[in-house]
């Protein structure tokens, strides 16, 4: 490519599997998976997010690949989630690396923002803890009584419109350039999503990774205020806490990882009422039959 950037993405949905198949990628000796895994660099309509994470600059951008193991891979990818809605992440992306490969992760609507809802309490951008409660003040517009890094994050139905991305991302990428896979059959037969993902990306199966199951939603933090001063520390202390953040992700000194894990607690999986189920499925419903007209994916398996 003549420069040092990642030749794939791994763009969404949230809540798909997503960070499973970054982790499986990155056992891979022939890939480099970007650290973090979601650094936004290329959706500039979302700056609060991407400063956050400390990729503001194609500078520190391109530093996430500057390492021999990155160089040396045959496959250099990154997973930031929010480019599959962004306006701007895929045109950004073709311009910058016109080859660009593109994978998407697909799941039940419904699933995927009940899901998706928790993992934004978690990321301290939501404060409603009930989804219904949440999803009906989307719908009507009302802003939420925290500061989310971008009100686009809380727009609910929006994330959960997979038919409508799908459909932006195919005006601007070639379908042969853009791998789907569903979030069902990654609990089903991962080991066929994974020969698939291979064949696409060109890799070789073998050796296959663990197939563990990463962040999945039945956690929560165990230190709510050291989480604020971790995860939103405010803007005197963002630059600092992103770096050690940053170095938390990469070092290895014993005992980090460690730590890290002690900072969360087990905590039940979010539930939905059949009745607030089918009224989230009938928003969808559509949504779902375009997205079923793009793609080979079914997403309408769980729905009522």
């Amino acid at each position: 490519m003549g420069c040092l950037l990642p030749d794939t993405y791994l763009i969404g949905a949230p809540k798909a599997g997503t960070t499973s198949i970054a982790n499986w990628l990155a056992e891979h000796p022939d890939v480099y998976f970007s650290v973090p895994k979601e650094p936004y660099f290329w959706a500039d309509d979302y700056p609060r997010l991407r400063s956050h994470y400390g990729f503001s600059d194609l500078a520190s951008y391109r530093e996430l690949f500057s390492s021999s193991c990155a160089v040396a891979a045959q496959v250099r990818a990154e997973g930031s989630t929010f480019y599959l809605y962004s306006e701007t992440a895929v045109p950004n992306i073709c311009a910058a690396v016109p080859d660009a490969r593109f994978i998407v992760a697909l799941r039940n609507p419904v699933d995927l923002v009940v899901s998706y809802h928790r993992s934004q309490v978690v990321a301290l951008n939501e404060s409603e803890r009930d989804f219904g409660t949440a999803w009906h003040r989307s719908l009507v517009g009302e802003l939420p009584d925290t500061d989310p890094l971008d009100l686009k994050q809380l727009d609910y139905p929006r994330v959960g419109s997979l038919g409508r991305a799908m459909s932006r991302l195919l005006s601007r990428v070639p379908k042969e350039r853009v791998h789907v896979l569903a979030f069902d059959d990654l609990q089903r037969d991962p080991a066929e999503v994974w020969r698939r993902l291979t064949a696409f990306l060109a890799l070789a199966a073998e050796p296959a990774p663990r197939f563990v199951a990463h962040n999945t939603s039945d956690k929560a933090a165990r230190y709510p205020l050291m989480r604020r001063v971790a995860h939103r520390p405010g803007s005197v202390l963002e630059r600092p806490v992103a770096a050690i953040r940053q170095w938390s992700r990469t070092t290895s000194v014993p005992g980090v990882r460690t730590l890290k894990q002690r900072m969360w607690r087990p905590d039940a999986r979010p539930q939905l009422s059949a009745g607030m189920r089918a009224e989230v499925a009938a928003y969808f419903e559509r949504d779902v039959e375009l997205l079923a007209s793009l793609t080979s994916v079914d997403t309408s398996g769980s729905l009522p």
